[in-house]
């Protein structure tokens, strides 16, 4: 509003000066036309950086709205992994989510490529397990996103465990999951004992 006005100001100073004859041809009168034309592209400068600003917010919008439809489609699958196949196809689906080269990189596991991360969890090495999410967050550009969740299940040893953790989410500018990172709330010792050893007291054993 302030700016609009000091044009019409502006405007309303240059249709005098023009009525009064010479003094078009005056500094002043040419200081008045510098201003304006500085008034006019600040204006357009203004207006180029509010398009720019509202392109950047819809396309984080986008891309905030994908990401979480990537988490919410993994956790429908999660919650009932049965309802989708075969355990190669559970797996496949999971990994459809996340781009072809897309790694989860587990703290204490290592690093592995996303489908094969999947099938480790849910069902390598005689491993009959499940993953209940209780909690996802994506970040408001849809960059980054996490996920709090239970790992429990019958182990290598045929031992049950429940492990809870944390994993931690890139995702690509489609919405897609390009790196996740897991992490666990315990000593690595007290982990791999819990997937390959003795397993962990659960509800059910105490």
């Amino acid at each position: 509003m302030r700016k609009a006005t000091i044009v019409m100001t502006m405007a309303f100073a240059l249709i005098v000066g023009a009525c009064a004859g010479d003094a078009t041809e005056s500094d002043e009168y040419q200081q008045l036309k510098a201003e304006l034309t500085s008034a006019q592209q600040q204006l357009t400068s203004a207006q180029q950086q509010l398009a720019e600003a509202t392109a950047q917010l819809e396309e984080a919008s986008t891309r905030h709205d994908a990401s979480l439809e990537t988490m919410t489609l993994q956790r429908q699958v999660l919650d009932d992994p049965e309802s989708y196949g075969t355990e190669d196809e559970v797996v496949d689906l999971l990994a459809s989510h996340a781009t072809d080269d897309a790694v989860m990189d587990d703290a204490v596991f290592g690093a592995a490529p996303m489908r094969q991360a999947w099938h480790n969890t849910l069902y390598g090495g005689a491993i009959d397990a499940r993953i209940d999410a209780y909690d996802t967050w994506v970040s408001d550009d849809g960059s980054q996103g996490g996920v709090l969740w239970i790992w429990y299940g019958t182990n290598a040893d045929g031992n049950p465990f429940e492990l809870a953790g944390i994993s931690l989410m890139e995702f690509d500018e489609e919405g897609r999951i390009a790196y996740e990172f897991v992490t666990y709330p315990y000593p690595d010792a007290y982990v791999n004992d819990a997937v390959f050893g003795a397993g962990t007291p659960t509800p059910s054993t105490g």
